[in-house]
């Protein structure tokens, strides 16, 4: 029996040889996902936090602009925003100096639901990092910042990271 119990071994997606880059990066959308359901609880994603977290440093934005700084495209946007109006936590307004544009905020509903969020998306954090040093973490942002074509601020991290 292996040392890392707790390790699964990872099958070759494709004829590699060695375990394919998009089985990996699938695992651990699978893990993020896992540990997000297992620290909180109001039945928001991430993305939707993040929405949330985004328009708590913005105020009001337009949606183009949301969509970028919180990482969802057009559609997926379309839906997001519908649902989280729909619920109260955020209000969208039509620019009156451009009808095609929505302009975004946060209700005070969506700012009671970010504040009870906030510490179980820490916890989700944590639990996504558990088996990581900071120099895997500090690796892993890197990487993943630059997988995905996001450009990290200089000084990212938070005194609250692990």
């Amino acid at each position: 029996m292996s040392q890392n119990a707790d390790f699964i071994h990872a099958a070759p997606l494709w004829p590699h040889g060695d375990c394919s880059l998009m089985h990996l990066v699938r695992r651990a959308g699978q893990h993020s996902t896992t540990c997000w359901s297992q620290c909180v609880d109001t039945g928001l994603s991430a993305v939707q936090y993040a929405i949330l977290v985004v328009l708590a440093e913005e105020s009001r934005c337009d949606q183009q602009t949301l969509g970028s700084r919180a990482g969802f495209d057009k559609a997926t946007g379309t839906y997001l925003i519908d649902r989280m109006s729909k619920s109260g936590l955020i209000s969208v307004e039509i620019d009156p100096a451009n009808r095609r544009r929505k302009q975004v905020s946060m209700t005070a509903q969506g700012e009671a639901m970010l504040n009870r969020m906030t510490e179980q998306a820490k916890s989700a954090e944590k639990m996504i990092a558990a088996r990581l040093d900071k120099q895997d973490i500090a690796d892993l942002k890197r990487l993943l910042s630059k997988l995905g074509g996001v450009q990290e601020p200089e000084n990212h991290a938070t005194a609250d990271e692990p």
